[in-house]
């Protein structure tokens, strides 16, 4: 049997009268148990030799704080705009909404440009009325990817130096399901969407990152490790549950 096999599953646990539904995921090299909540999914990571009835045990344990988690990441409205890329419609930049300003005109080709706001030329087409927003996002998506190369590999540079770790590459990506991962051969890879949230935001993420040079996996060590360089690193986790989504659009 393979020693790193994952099994994932889908479980129920009964609180009163409402039905709790989480995703298990046992996994070999898993020494310890860990629950992660957001707004749609309840995630429950355990060893592959702990039970059902143990992971029912911690789900009952955490009932109270994960409906009120729930509850929280509900109730709070994101600080996101999703993007329209319309005219006069609003993009997000390091955790702020900024505007986009169409300009329209005769020649030359598409660009970019941001300055308090963002300003987009498009040169005129038949069919543009029909592809403005395609290829605002386009502009704006390969903007922002370009941008990111630079400010994360600052951030790797200056935390690496903190952390006193080495990562041989940075890599910059368009993610859909992931903020960030550390290969076997020492390769960050960064989701370049980060760069629409705050940049405190964007440090937690590296940060999270760099610390699994030094703890693999994400038990009670690692979390604690974290803590060292990142005290309030659950106030990141819950922004990025909250605008995620957006982020991700």
């Amino acid at each position: 049997m393979n020693k790193n096999k994952v099994s994932i599953s889908k479980q129920v646990y009964r609180h009163g009268d409402q039905k709790i539904e989480y995703t298990l995921v046992r996994s070999k090299r898993r020494k310890t148990s860990e629950i992660m909540v957001d707004e749609d999914q309840i995630i429950l990571r355990i060893p592959s030799e702990k039970s059902l009835d143990h992971a029912d045990k911690l789900v009952h344990g955490k009932i109270r704080w994960i409906i009120n988690k729930q509850k929280e990441y509900r109730e709070k409205r994101p600080e996101i705009t999703k993007p329209t890329f319309l005219d006069r419609s609003k993009v997000p930049y390091l955790g702020h909404n900024y505007e986009i300003e169409l300009i329209k005109y005769g020649n030359n080709e598409d660009k970019i440009e941001f300055n308090d706001k963002f300003t987009v030329t498009l040169r005129c087409e038949k069919d543009s009325d029909n592809t403005h927003d395609k290829r605002i996002k386009s502009l704006y998506e390969n903007w922002l990817a370009d941008r990111s190369k630079e400010v994360f590999k600052d951030k790797v540079i200056e935390f690496s130096k903190i952390l006193k770790v080495n990562p041989k590459k940075i890599i910059v990506k368009n993610l859909k399901n992931r903020w960030g991962s550390l290969t076997k051969n020492k390769t960050i890879n960064l989701n370049q969407n980060l760069m629409k949230a705050p940049e405190d935001v964007i440090d937690y993420i590296i940060i999270h990152e760099l610390c699994h040079f030094k703890v693999k996996g994400h038990s009670h060590k690692f979390w604690s490790y974290l803590h060292r360089y990142v005290p309030n690193y659950q106030d990141k986790i819950d922004w990025l549950a909250i605008n995620g989504s957006n982020i991700l659009s």
